[in-house]
């Protein structure tokens, strides 16, 4: 079921569902991913990024081989700054 455009899903407790997994529109599928430490430069990505590249961007910054499942890549820019 795909519901329409900014229209919203209601629980039983009449609780607003303001997103959904899987939804086809544009704006419930921007999921912010924010980086932050001691090393890590502050700047924004303006390149199209995924949630699959979080698992390996702490990976490479941790000196860790990542999952042999993972299907991103680090997101260099966050590993710009750190030294380990």
């Amino acid at each position: 079921m795909v519901q329409e455009p900014y229209w919203f899903l209601f629980s039983k407790d009449s609780v607003p569902l303001a997103a959904r997994h899987g939804s086809p529109w544009r704006y419930d599928t921007f999921v912010p991913i924010i980086f932050a430490g001691a090393d890590i430069p502050a700047q924004r990505i303006s390149r199209l990024t995924h949630p699959v590249h979080i698992a390996p961007t702490l990976s490479n910054y941790r000196g860790i081989k990542p999952s042999a499942d993972s299907v991103g890549v680090p997101l260099y820019e966050v590993l710009s700054g750190h030294t380990e």
